[in-house]
């Protein structure tokens, strides 16, 4: 029977011909990823602001997630999302 051998990461990939990708690209897609989190779930952002200890910088940042939910209701992202998790019953 073979044993299987330890390859670094990416051995496969090369030896299939592709290229492995560059850690600025995964920067790039968790910023990204982050940005969209804000805008559509700020409910979420603004739920986990209120859960932080109590001091001067988390009772501001609380109080910066609330204003930026309720404006991310007004224009719209926020609502589809809210939409989108009732339509899928995810909670």
């Amino acid at each position: 029977m073979q044993q299987p051998t330890e390859q670094k990461w990416g051995a496969l990939e090369l030896e299939r011909g592709m290229t492995p990708g560059r850690t600025r690209d995964a920067l790039k897609i968790g910023l990204i990823a982050v940005a969209m989190l804000v805008v559509f779930n700020s409910a979420g952002l603004a739920k986990w602001t209120q859960s932080l200890p109590s001091n001067s910088v988390c009772a501001w940042l609380a109080e910066t997630a609330s204003d930026w939910d309720q404006a991310m209701r007004h224009w719209g992202p926020a609502g589809l999302f809210e939409q989108l998790r009732e339509r899928f019953k995810i909670e």
